[in-house]
């Protein structure tokens, strides 16, 4: 009797432990497949910032200190807004990582802070149309 309880508890301990290696794994697998896509995304990011602007995000750190999006992933943010920021950082400055930091600060604070800077400009333009 007590020999079957043993084996009983052992074939439980056993596979318990067995199933805390499969779930391990698949965390583990999860993880890598996880870090693979925000590679990906990144190097997507970096593609296109590096087409359109000349810049390589690769080893990006902020020049400007104190910003809302500072130590943040630049993957954190809508692409198409962040390339319209850096368009529109332009206007105040040369540098154009200091154009994506400016934009990484506006956009952390309003997601989609660029579709309505564009829209609010195409109305004030339709504005002064209609004044003249």
């Amino acid at each position: 009797m007590k020999t079957k309880l043993f084996l009983q508890i052992a074939a439980i301990v056993i596979s318990g432990f067995a199933f805390m290696l499969v779930v391990n794994t698949d965390y583990t697998s999860g993880q890598v497949r996880q870090d693979q896509k925000r590679d990906n995304k990144f190097e997507v990011y970096r593609e296109a910032i590096k087409y359109l602007y000349q810049i390589d995000i690769a080893n990006f750190k902020d020049k400007i200190s104190g910003g809302l999006a500072d130590g943040k992933p630049i993957t954190n943010y809508d692409l198409a807004q962040l390339l319209e920021g850096i368009k529109e950082e332009r206007d105040h400055t040369n540098d154009n990582m200091v154009a994506l930091e400016l934009a990484m600060d506006h956009l952390e604070h309003f997601p989609d802070y660029y579709t309505h800077l564009v829209r609010m400009e195409k109305q004030k333009a339709s504005e002064k149309l209609l004044a003249e």
